[in-house]
């Protein structure tokens, strides 16, 4: 599904305009004339005839660049607004606790190197207390 909505998608979508553009332009042309369809020969005044098909006369190149500038896009966007570790982060992937499904997290990496006693007495500041008084 990803793929297709930022490949896929962003690819077709100027061509789906474009022919829709092309049919309703096509009926009001046609509604507008009485619904009488071109002929295939030269106009009257000497202009180019009538294109026969829909895909006669399609800027082929600007929709395609258009398209690519599109995924570009939106791949750009996507890109920016997710959110990823740090290259030392760990990755926990979505899971299912207690009737509930946990999103996927990044989460620091713990130094080995670090006493861990260290850690709970700046955490709780309980090292200075002697319980026995």
């Amino acid at each position: 599904m990803r793929v297709f909505l930022t490949v896929v998608l962003p690819l077709l979508t100027p061509s789906l305009l474009y022919v829709i553009w092309l049919v309703v332009r096509a009926r009001l042309v046609a509604s507008a004339r009485g619904g009488a369809v071109p002929d295939d020969g030269p106009g009257a005044d000497g202009s180019a005839p009538a294109p026969r098909f829909v895909g006669d006369t399609v800027p082929w190149m600007t929709l395609t660049l258009s398209g690519a500038a599109l995924t570009v896009a939106v791949t750009l966007a996507l890109y920016t607004t997710q959110s990823v570790g740090t290259p030392d982060s760990i990755y926990i992937p979505p899971r299912y606790e207690d009737g509930r499904i946990i999103p996927s997290q990044n989460v620091p990496r713990v130094d080995p190197t670090q006493d861990q006693d260290e850690d709970e007495d700046e955490d709780t500041g309980a090292a200075d207390v002697d319980p026995t008084r």
